[in-house]
């Protein structure tokens, strides 16, 4: 009589997989600087405070990210998310933020601001500056800029809104811009100013200051809004509660600001 034995192997519970992206200086996938984006070395971080967690990551362009995300069939996670009400049915998110870093501003050429008769730097309303002159203006597929901007983007027509997917969209879109296919860009300082010190005519573009949004804003992480999901976030909540207190977490949200803004958002550090 032949007896046959079974092994079963637990599942682990406590391995985190996050989605990161192709997208600088967030994620910073190859080059001399390979693992120096913001969100890859919180994710380095996070793992110092979870010990007893294995992480593991997927890499998805932009476009595919929140559709990832949202699959109940699968559990993920992913830093730097924003609340939307709509996305809160598919995702479950931190009541800790993961990071915090100034707000979305508008990237455009020095000769738009002067034939605007504006200021590098200036606090404008993007809603005016849209609807008064008219202006084309681009950003990445399926990305959230908060509430006030994204109803803002909202009631564009379609010819004004150029909506750019693919695996590098804000790059894209800076060379539409530096060639004069589109107006302004929506995204954050630090991924404007990354892109300015790579492109050999980045000097000739500048940033404003969108007055309706506050100076500050905080990305949540979120998880699949499953079982798994949800006892994820419990202990990422646990992790990120303290770590906002530490040096390094500090110099990691500082780390791809240019000089002139650091001390904007260092007085918001703790």
């Amino acid at each position: 009589m032949s007896v046959i034995i079974l092994w079963v192997f637990p599942i682990n519970a406590k391995s985190i997989n996050w989605i990161r992206l192709d997208f600088a200086p967030y994620y910073i996938l190859e080059g001399q600087l390979q693992g120096q984006g913001r969100d890859e070395l919180l994710i380095q971080l996070l793992h110092d405070m979870m010990p007893d967690h294995t992480f593991s990551n997927s890499t998805l362009p932009a476009s595919r990210a929140i559709h990832e995300l949202s699959n109940a069939n699968k559990t993920n996670c992913m830093i730097s998310l924003y609340k939307t009400t709509n996305r809160a049915r598919y995702i479950q998110f931190s009541e800790q933020y993961s990071t915090i870093g100034l707000s979305p501003s508008i990237a455009l050429r020095k000769d738009i601001i002067q034939a605007l008769n504006l200021a590098p730097g200036q606090r404008v309303s993007l809603l005016k500056l849209l609807k008064e002159h008219k202006l084309t203006v681009g950003v990445s597929l399926n990305r959230s800029f908060g509430k006030k901007i994204d109803s803002i983007l909202a009631t564009l027509p379609t010819e004004q809104l150029i909506l750019r997917p693919g695996k590098d969209p804000l790059k894209s879109l800076t060379y539409m811009l530096l060639k004069k296919r589109l107006d302004l860009i929506i995204g954050y300082p630090s991924e404007h100013y990354h892109l300015q010190t790579l492109l050999e005519n980045g000097n000739e573009l500048a940033q404003l200051v969108i007055s309706e949004t506050d100076d500050i804003t905080r990305g949540y992480v979120g998880c699949t809004k499953n079982a798994a999901g949800l006892a994820l976030i419990t202990e990422i909540n646990k992790a990120l509660a303290p770590l906002h207190d530490e040096p390094k977490y500090n110099e990691v949200m500082l780390k791809w600001l240019p000089n002139e803004l650091k001390a904007q958002l260092n007085s918001h550090l703790r």
